[in-house]
């Protein structure tokens, strides 16, 4: 009565009556995918965040903002220093040949890079 076609096209018409979810929950390929999009988006969730608080070019304040010269504005703390401090610490995790460059001395002298290791 059944031949083995009929045994492998049925795994397939159960998972026709399920709702999505339950879909892509039984499938274990699926596990890999949902782990990789959700650390994406929570990266690029956190970059984004931290672009907005801490980038000393975000104005949210409304008179910042709306101000026409805006390096004629106090400055708002030690935000661009901690900001330029970051980029030049993740721009030396490892030695090449730009970051060893001798041109880049005076910011490896500055007090804020001193725990930077060349």
């Amino acid at each position: 009565m059944y031949t083995d076609t009929d045994k492998m096209v049925q795994p397939i018409v159960k998972r026709g009556g399920y709702k999505l979810l339950n879909l892509w929950t039984t499938d274990k390929g699926t596990f890999p995918v949902v782990f990789c999009a959700s650390f994406a988006a929570v990266g690029a969730t956190g970059m984004s965040l931290r672009y907005l608080f801490t980038n000393p070019d975000v104005y949210v304040n409304k008179e910042e903002r709306f101000t026409e010269l805006h390096h004629t504005l106090e400055p708002r703390g030690d935000r661009g220093s901690s900001w330029r401090q970051f980029r030049f610490r993740m721009a030396n995790l490892q030695r090449n040949p730009i970051n060893q460059s001798r041109q880049f001395d005076d910011l490896f002298a500055k007090v804020e890079n001193q725990n930077v290791k060349r």
